[in-house]
Parts: C-alpha cells; structure tokens; sequence
C-alpha cells in the first residue's frame, strides 16, 4: 500500500536488504554475521518445529521498449532476477518469490496485439514435469522459462516467477483473431528447475490445491499467490503429477525429490481479501507459509500493504511471503516476511525510494512430513548503497499514488481532546448488530475518530466488492470524516495514550491494523490482539503510540460478499 516516508527495516541477523542498480551487478558487503554454527543433520517428524531461510524481492522491473521488443525486456528482467537469486542463494535462501508484472511492467495493455505478444511465454504442463533448462524438446516462445529454469537449477533453489502465458484457443473460450489466450500466470520451479506449479488466470472458478516442494529437507506448507489486475478472468491451478493435492489421491511416495515442503493455497494479489483459495487452504488444510506475489494498491485509511499483509498474518497464525512490484506512481510497493505463526516479527520494506529490494530472512514452521533436516549454515546481512548516495547527489522525491476508502456511511464518534486523567469510554454502532468501544485517556489537540461499519465495500474502481466489519480509530485532520486518514501536510509529533478497544463481530476472520501516520507498522509486541470463540474481538497497548494513523479491527464476511 503506500507509504509517504520511506521506511526500511534492515533487522535481525538473517535479514538481507539489496539495492539493484541499472548496468551494475550486485555488490555485497558483508554487515552482521550470526552467531549461530551449523547444526548436525536430524530426522524430522511430521510436527515437529523447522527452520527455512525465505527471500522476497521487491522490485522495480526494467520497462525501456527498443526495437527488439518484448523478449529484450523479459530477458533483462529474468537477468537481474537470476543475479538476485544467485545472491539470495549465498544467504542460505531455499526460496525466491519475484513479484507480480516483474518480468515486463505494468505497461502492456498500451501495446498493439503483437507488440503484447512478445512479452508472452508458454509454460509447460506442471504434469509433464518438465525441466526447461535442459529439454531437448522444442517448448515454443519459452525463452525467459528456459533461463528461470536455469536459475533455479544453478542456485538449487525453488523460484516463483510471474510470467504472461499464452495458450491456443480451446472450445471452451472465445478466441481472439491471434488465436491464442493471455494468462497471468504464476509459475513455481524447484531446485531441479522443474515446473512443478502454475496459477493461471482463465476459468470461471477457483481451484484449491497443495503443491509438494522442497525448503531444507524438511516439510512445511507454503503458499501462492498472485494478481490479475491485467487479467479480468479467474484462476486455474496445475500441479505436476507426483505434486499431489493433499486432500486427493497420491503421496510423496515415488515423487523425484525425496524431500520437498507441501507449497501450497493458490491466492491472488487482493485474493487477500476473500475466502477463495488462501484462506480456504489455511482454515481448512492447516497451511501455515504462503508466499505471494502482488502488485498491490494502496487505499487508505485501511488498506496500505504492510497493514494488510501483518494483519493477515497475524490474524490467521501463518507465515506470509510478499513479493511486491515497485512502481509507487502507481500506488505499487511493499513486500515483507511477516512471521505470524512464529515469533510475529516481520523483515519489510515499504520505501518510496527503495527500488529494487531483497529481503531473507529464516522462518520458523512446523514439518508437515517427516524428513530430514540438514545442518544450518550461518546466515549474514548484506546490503548495497544506491551509487547516487556514493556520489553525494539527490534525486527528485517520488510521488506515491494513494486511494482513499469513501467513508461517508461509516459511523463517527469524534473523541475528546485536552489533557485528562480520566479514562474515557466511547462507542460507535453500525448496521449488523455492530458495535465498537474504546476505552482511553484524552491527551492533546489532535482530531481522532472511532469509526464502525458493517456493509459491501467498493474496490478497484467497482471491480471488487467486499462485506466488510471495520471498528478503528482513525486520525482526522477536523471532524469532518472525509479528512479521516488524508495524508499531506501531517501535524507535530504527538502520542496517542494506551487504549483498548474492542467489539463483538458477526464474522470468523477479523484481522488486526496499527499503523503510524507516515504509514509505519506499529510493532506487533507493542500490542495485543485476540479474539475468542464469540467472536469478540479486543486490541489494547499498554504504552502510548507515537503518531497513530489507524488501529482496530478489519473483519470480512466473505459469505455475503456480492
């Protein structure tokens, strides 16, 4: 979602934050070495707590047309995220999540038909088990595959790539005059470099599916993701052969790799918001890792990415993986390893200015099947200066693109201002039995809101629509509710004292948001979130928090979306 001031958070040994420049190949210098030695090898039981080293890039992909057209620009792009691979590699990662439109920009719908039609690879049937890299078979405009293949070969480590996929018509859609399909598709390669996954855009219903991979010869569930803000179709979910469904016919019996992790819960971008396929997998299949590529939209005062990406973590108890796409003009950036069935510590970067990132960062899981768990090696940070800060020069900021939620039929409880020390208690109801309480001190002049709302919330331009419970404090610049979370010109510094607030919800999955108003997480030891079997829900600090923007409670009931 957006952020205002850039914030990077280079954290924890383990963590690694990279800037890639155009024309320079990537140059480590070493910074925080661990502590930690390496560990004999050891058998893993189903159950038992694991470790994997994940890596998400956020990046800003090469766009520049030349008359070589579209594969020029794949191939750059596929370069440069081969070089982040081989770096993140060295850093122990055993997986890599690129981002959505990363390897041609969002920029394709302006192009004529075969102009588009240069950006496009085939992808092979994830059945076939195909390893692109060294098929002697002829596989098509697979160009930019064949070399993520190679990648994921060379640094023997498992790749999730989104590419544009172009297939032959079939009876079952309406054929263009090209005569082929356009997908955004999502593919997975393991260390092999076999296309063992891929998430395709085009059927008119979602498909739940579990991928078996290998992290670190242990077992753990990981998820997909990816968006289809190019493509106005739905998702289609192919797995190799011996990748089997989890609640289907096969096993891990007979699979090539003797020790893979179960990847899966196909999930798109702003699938993030519904039930189909992510949340289904975590309720319902105990997944605990999902990785996601996004090329996310910032709506405020709710909806900025890191706010939604903690929020789901932690409100589900799982581990998510954020590739994002960084392009903030576009309302675009923001990617992070949020820890949420761990520790609930989160590596992200969400930075106007950042460019080109990589996060790695070690995640704690639990082993879905046994296996065995090989040594762990020492994990470092390393970073890389952007060269315009070497020679001292400045670049003009970036504007960031920001939306704004129409707040108009959400209820306002303007609280009181001054200095007292007396607890004060307000309450904000809505349609749906929905009732909000908040229980704080006043300090100050600043203008803060309790807002509630119960009902269908418009997205995208009226693409999406979401039943949504929403209970937060928000700050206003009056008491006006349309200046409710409006970014600009923000006021002094001030601190919002320790509150409670909390509510009883008519929906199962209410995920929690705090948020600082130049658009920082506030961190999630600083406050605690529960929710019990009815449903209600309470978010307390027990300190006073610097500068808030927002913090309650997003609650969805994806049952009566429209």
């Amino acid at each position: 979602m957006v952020l205002r001031v850039g914030l990077l958070v280079v954290a924890l040994a383990g963590l690694l934050l990279l800037q890639l420049v155009r024309g320079e190949r990537l140059r480590q210098e070493s910074l925080v070495d661990s502590p930690h030695a390496p560990q004999a090898a050891a058998h893993v039981r189903a159950g038992d707590t694991v470790h994997y080293t994940g890596a998400v890039l956020e990046y800003e992909p090469y766009i520049t047309w030349t008359e070589e057209g579209g594969e020029a620009i794949l191939m750059e792009n596929v370069k440069v995220i081969a070089e982040y691979a081989a770096v993140a590699k060295e850093m122990g990662a055993d997986i890599l999540v690129a981002p959505e439109y990363g390897l041609h920009g969002l920029d394709m719908h302006v192009l004529v038909p075969d102009e588009l039609l240069s950006f496009t690879q085939t992808v092979p049937d994830p059945r076939d088990l195909v390893v692109p890299c060294t098929a002697t078979s002829d596989l098509g405009q697979a160009t930019a595959i064949k070399a993520l293949s190679c990648s994921a070969l060379e640094n023997q480590m498992y790749l999730v790539v989104d590419v544009s996929e172009k297939t032959p018509c079939d009876s079952s859609t309406s054929c263009p005059p090209s005569g082929s399909v356009l997908h955004n598709t999502q593919v997975v390669f393991d260390r092999n470099g076999t296309v063992i996954a891929r998430l395709c855009w085009f059927e008119s219903r979602l498909s739940e599916v579990r991928v078996v991979i290998n992290f670190a010869n242990t077992f753990t569930a990981i998820g997909l993701a990816d968006s289809n803000l190019m493509y106005p179709t739905t998702i289609r979910s192919q797995l190799g052969s011996s990748y089997t469904p989890t609640s289907g016919k096969g096993s891990l019996a007979g699979s090539r790799d003797p020790s893979r992790v179960p990847l899966d819960s196909p999930q798109v971008c702003f699938d993030i918001a519904f039930g189909h396929p992510g949340l289904f997998n975590v309720d319902s299949r105990g997944v605990r890792d999902v990785a996601m590529s996004t090329a996310w939209v910032d709506i405020m005062p709710f909806l900025i990415a890191p706010s939604v990406q903690n929020g789901w973590s932690r409100g589900l108890g799982v581990n998510l993986l954020v590739s994002g796409h960084h392009r903030p003009e576009r309302s675009k950036l923001g990617s992070g390893i949020y820890r949420g069935a761990s520790d609930l510590e989160h590596d992200y970067v969400y930075d106007v200015e950042s460019g080109s990132r990589l996060i790695v960062s070690e995640v704690e899981t639990v082993a879905s099947v046994g296996g065995r768990r090989p040594p762990r090696r020492p994990s470092r940070s390393h970073g890389v200066a952007p060269p315009e800060a070497k020679r001292g020069s400045r670049l003009p900021r970036r504007d960031h693109l920001v939306y704004y939620d129409d707040l108009s039929n959400y209820t306002q409880v303007v609280l009181q201002k001054g200095d007292s020390q007396v607890v004060q208690h307000a309450e904000a109801c809505h349609d749906d039995g929905l009732c909000c309480h908040l229980a704080y001190t006043p300090v100050g002049n600043l203008t803060y809101s309790l807002l509630a709302y119960s009902g269908v919330v418009v997205q995208g331009f009226g693409t999406y629509q979401i039943y949504a419970q929403i209970c937060t404090v928000v700050w206003c610049r009056s008491e006006d509710v349309a200046t409710c979370g409006q970014l600009g010109d923000l006021p002094g510094a001030d601190a919002f004292p320790a509150f409670t607030i909390y509510a009883d919800f008519a929906v199962d999955h209410v995920y929690p948001a705090m948020f600082t108003r130049d658009l920082a997480l506030v961190e999630n030891d600083l406050y605690d979130y529960s929710c019990d079997d009815q449903r209600s829900c309470t978010i307390s600090t027990s300190a006073a928090v610097p500068e808030l923007m927002t913090a309650g409670f997003y609650g969805r009931w994806y049952e009566r979306d429209p």
